[in-house]
């Protein structure tokens, strides 16, 4: 974190400290000033940080698709050298000059937005390359094209991993993390399609949910890759999370039933990232302070990994359903303990998140069918509102609490 990053989050932090009660104007005032910014021009300086911020990745989001869009348009007309030649010094121009703005003129959030450009042209160039060479830019039966090529989307992740760590750009990483997680998803849907086999490596979407959050945790063992720690953990709970809503509901286990999925019938595949996954707990395990908890988290992913293989090994089950929904509503608490116990309010809002989104599917679950329309969703607005209410007291109760329990802790 530089300095430019340190004040601004300092600066938010004391704004919302004042609003909570934690500290009174006085005293915000008195923070800020210590390092040399006025209460007034921190909050316009960091409102136009993020502004800056939002509008650079934006504007290379748009400027990459129109270029895309353009050499899409003229793709027929242009020798293959020359289509090449022009991905190639696309990416290179869109590296030099985020390299230049970044460590030349200090202007860290349009040298970053460059460099996320770079990126997104160095993606869209291995689609139009393969084109070019006449290799498989997607896959799907009939001809068609149903989902991008694993091989690219993999490609894609390990260009932009290095770009990653290399600026220390977390942006970059999270879209290394998105074709990492979507190759995988794809390689799966390629290589077991419409088999009994296909319900159960559906665990591997779990197990890489696990995996990247105990890197995550690893990362923050070193202070040159702490900066990517919570990156990597928030992606790997919004891709377990995201698995584990879909096994809250009977129809997958239904499904595996109907199909005969018998006992130990899931691919090798699968019993292989379970053992890959638990390995990098193990290893968090053995490097992570040894307070308790470090080892209730080593400990919860540990047990998670052993649901997934359970599951994996005796598929053919009606209680699964259950089990998921009681995992579901475990982690999200574990978040929230999580937020609390170590002063983290992007844990407590994410844990809310995840319980509010848990209570909404299970009303609609249990009652769209019970009762009359204008009832469900009547009733279902004065219980969402309630819910909201009282989610939103508890979260603020939470974060006053946050600092004595932190210190104490």
């Amino acid at each position: 974190m530089d300095d430019e990053e340190y004040r601004e989050r300092l600066a938010r932090d004391a704004v919302s400290w004042r609003a909570a009660g934690i500290i009174t104007a006085e005293q915000e005032r008195a923070i800020l000033a210590r390092y040399g910014m006025e209460g007034a021009r921190a909050i316009r300086a960091l409102r136009l940080g993020w502004f800056a911020t939002a509008v650079s990745v934006i504007g290379a989001i748009v400027l990459a698709a129109g270029i895309v869009l353009f050499f899409a348009s003229q793709w027929d007309t242009m020798p293959s050298w020359f289509r090449a030649g022009a991905v190639f010094a696309g990416v290179a121009a869109s590296y030099a000059a985020g390299y230049a703005l970044i460590y030349r003129y200090g202007m860290q959030r349009l040298g970053s937005a460059l460099l996320l450009l770079g990126v997104l042209l160095f993606e869209a160039g291995l689609f139009l390359l393969a084109q070019i060479y006449n290799m498989p830019v997607c896959t799907g039966g009939g001809g068609g094209c149903e989902t991008p090529s694993p091989t690219l989307l993999l490609l894609a992740a390990v260009g932009a991993l290095p770009m990653a760590y290399l600026f220390g750009s977390r942006i970059i990483m999270l879209l290394a993390l998105v074709n990492a997680t979507f190759c995988v998803i794809t390689e799966l849907a390629t290589r077991y399609p419409d088999s009994p086999k296909a319900e159960s490596v559906l665990v591997v979407i779990a197990v890489l949910g696990i995996a990247l959050y105990a890197i995550g945790r690893l990362h923050a063992l070193h202070t040159s890759l702490a900066h990517f720690s919570e990156t990597y953990a928030f992606s790997g709970l919004l891709v377990l999370m995201g698995l584990v809503y879909v096994f809250t509901f009977d129809e997958p286990w239904s499904a595996m039933i109907d199909a005969d999925v018998q006992s130990y019938a899931a691919p090798p595949i699968v019993y292989v990232s379970i053992g890959l996954a638990l390995a990098l707990v193990a290893a968090q395990w053995w490097l992570r302070p040894r307070d308790v908890e470090s080892q209730i988290d080593a400990g919860a992913q540990a047990a998670l990994l052993a649901v997934a293989g359970i599951v994996a090994t005796w598929p053919a089950w009606t209680g699964y359903a259950i089990v998921f929904n009681a995992v579901y509503f475990a982690v999200a608490g574990g978040l929230v303990t999580r937020g609390f116990l170590r002063g983290d309010e992007r844990y407590i809002n994410f844990g809310l998140a995840v319980v509010a989104l848990g209570l909404l599917t299970r009303y609609v679950d249990v009652f769209w069918s019970l009762l009359a329309g204008s009832a469900f969703f009547m009733i279902g607005g004065v219980l969402l509102l309630a819910v909201a209410f009282a989610l939103e007291r508890m979260r603020r109760q939470l974060v006053r609490a946050m600092p004595a329990k932190g210190g104490a802790a």
